[in-house]
């Protein structure tokens, strides 16, 4: 509320969604704490020149949308300065996506790399990239404690390349 974005009606939801994004946690203290992801996003986010932790871009759109609600301005005269604003944004973050990309490896491991799964099958699926076989692996243990939902991925060898699989469906080998 004081930095001008949302209502106090507002400010449960927003804290609920940055928990549910795992991107902080709250101590037993109450107080948040970044996760890995939390201050990736930032640093991928900052190094391509737009703080998105900040809350400068909303406090604008708030401040121009109280504008028009005060009859001070019409919806046409911000609708399109707010949407090149945002399209600039996209434009970078889109352009300098392997700047996100460079964040996130400081951060975390790549996926099915390691001694943290096991080969279920080989040769389950052909790699999109290079056309060579991938694996079906399963994590030793699930990041999160749950032992018994452990996550699925498809990882290829020659390129490095983990993807996770969704918890429901079927997975049959090509």
């Amino acid at each position: 509320d004081k930095c001008g974005i949302g209502t106090d009606a507002t400010i449960a939801q927003h804290i609920a969604t940055i928990q549910d994004r795992d991107y902080a946690t709250k101590d037993h203290s109450q107080r948040f704490l970044p996760t890995p992801l939390g201050i990736a996003l930032i640093e991928g986010y900052n190094s391509m020149g737009y703080q998105l932790n900040k809350p400068d871009l909303r406090r604008e759109t708030e401040r121009e949308c109280n504008l028009v609600a005060n009859r001070q301005k019409t919806k046409d005269d911000i609708v399109g300065p707010i949407l090149n604003k945002m399209k600039d944004c996209y434009t970078v973050a889109t352009r300098d996506a392997r700047k996100l990309d460079e964040a996130m490896a400081r951060h975390f491991q790549r996926v099915g790399v390691g001694n943290d799964t096991i080969v279920l099958q080989a040769n389950f699926s052909e790699c999109g990239n290079c056309q060579r076989a991938m694996a079906l692996k399963q994590e030793r243990q699930n990041p999160r404690g749950r032992a018994n939902d452990p996550r699925k991925m498809l990882f290829c060898n020659t390129c490095q390349e983990g993807y996770i699989m969704p918890h429901r469906g079927r997975l049959c080998p090509k």
